[in-house]
């Protein structure tokens, strides 16, 4: 969601309110982190779209605004002009991280499926103990409190440019160095929002060699019969199955920000088939339902036939 247009705050209180309604017709809505995500937790707006800057002042901006400074922006001064409502939404301890961050998860279960952003490895649950602890860490670390160099909301500490350039600065190194691995790394980096060994190129067999068994290794070790994992990062033309239909490659670039993709959506029926096999399927904005069969690669479908 974030980095990806003019209505990131929008599409976050959609969500959220699904979340709260879901309960109430016995569902749930998870939602999951990604790397963008953490680029702006750490101050890293490289790729944020000057509109999203701009919904993120209009709604955010006077709220900050009276809360950190009774009604003065002398709390801006800490940010060093870095998109300071942005910087102080998404922050850990941030104005977003208790209501919204801390209740996201790296990765997630539900059924025979796992869910995460970019991939999951066995390596990842053996360094990072397992899911619960991945997601764990990550709650904390939004909930976590900045030591009192960084609470300079009076903005009267600062004497000169270079004090709070260099404040900045450590804002966002102590981000960065207290932020768990999970959620950490950068492009080509192995963490699970950032990895594309399932899903890179996209549309095709991935060229990661082993692929195939980091998958089996990583489902195994995840055990309760875990069958699938569907993730997103890594842009395809259409939702699509590799690796004997175990990676399911969801993120179709729908947001205008990304490829403007026409949207789709995953849908899995737990044990809804024969013999209580799960029942996936692929929705399409034309009101189809396309069987996940037909959404494996063309040379897995050869596959099936032997």
């Amino acid at each position: 969601i974030l980095d990806r247009g003019a209505e990131e705050l929008f599409c976050l209180r959609y969500l959220a309110s699904l979340a709260r309604q879901a309960p109430k017709q016995n569902g749930r809505v998870i939602l999951l982190h990604g790397n963008h995500e953490a680029l702006n937790a750490n101050g890293l707006f490289q790729y944020a779209d000057p509109r999203g800057n701009d919904e993120i002042e209009v709604v955010l901006g006077k709220t900050l605004d009276q809360n950190k400074s009774e009604g003065s922006q002398r709390w801006r001064i800490q940010y060093a002009g870095n998109q300071p409502s942005r910087w102080a939404a998404f922050e850990p301890n941030g104005w977003l991280a208790k209501p919204l961050y801390s209740n996201m998860h790296v990765a997630a279960v539900v059924g025979k499926t796992v869910f995460v952003h970019a991939g999951l490895t066995k390596v990842h649950l053996d360094k990072y103990d397992g899911i619960e602890k991945m997601n764990q860490d990550a709650r904390e670390w939004f909930l976590g409190e900045y030591p009192d160099e960084l609470k300079n909301d009076d903005g009267y500490k600062f004497e000169t440019v270079q004090e709070v350039i260099d404040n900045a600065n450590l804002r966002a190194r102590t981000a960065s160095k207290t932020m768990p691995e999970c959620l950490g790394g950068g492009i080509g980096a192995a963490s699970p929002v950032w990895m594309r060994d399932y899903s890179s190129p996209a549309d095709s067999q991935p060229r990661k060699p082993h692929a195939q068994e980091m998958l089996d290794e990583c489902l195994k070790e995840l055990g309760n019969d875990v069958q699938r994992m569907v993730m997103g990062h890594t842009p395809q033309s259409q939702i699509n199955a590799a690796l004997k239909g175990k990676a399911w490659r969801i993120d179709v670039g729908a947001s205008k920000g990304v490829l403007n993709g026409t949207p789709e959506v995953l849908e899995i029926i737990h044990e809804g088939g024969e013999n209580g096999e799960d029942v996936i399927n692929v929705l399409t904005v034309d009101g189809e339902r396309i069987s996940g069969g037909d959404r494996y690669l063309a040379e897995e479908r050869r596959f099936d036939l032997f």
